[in-house]
């Protein structure tokens, strides 16, 4: 199924090894952001932005919880549920 001219082609075998890299620590994020951004294969940059921004998304959150004081009350949630 692989065809020499198609750039946006990544097989299984390459999808694994993408997705073994990205798992290890420190390591996974360099190659993320390499992987980013070089290259010629847009599907794999793509997803790499898309780890990036989804990244970026939950930073944000995390940062908004914390400049609104609602930490203590989401921990207070949690451990009502848990008791339950």
């Amino acid at each position: 199924m692989s065809d020499e001219g198609d750039r946006n082609y990544i097989s299984v075998g390459g999808w694994m090894l993408l997705l073994l890299l990205m798992a290890v620590p420190c390591v996974g994020l360099v190659a993320l952001i390499i992987l980013a951004f070089t290259g010629e294969n847009e599907t794999r940059k793509n997803y790499c932005r898309a780890i990036i921004a989804w990244f970026l998304v939950l930073v944000a959150i995390g940062v908004a919880v914390a400049l609104l004081g609602l930490g203590p009350e989401i921990q207070k949630q949690i451990s009502n549920w848990k008791g339950k």
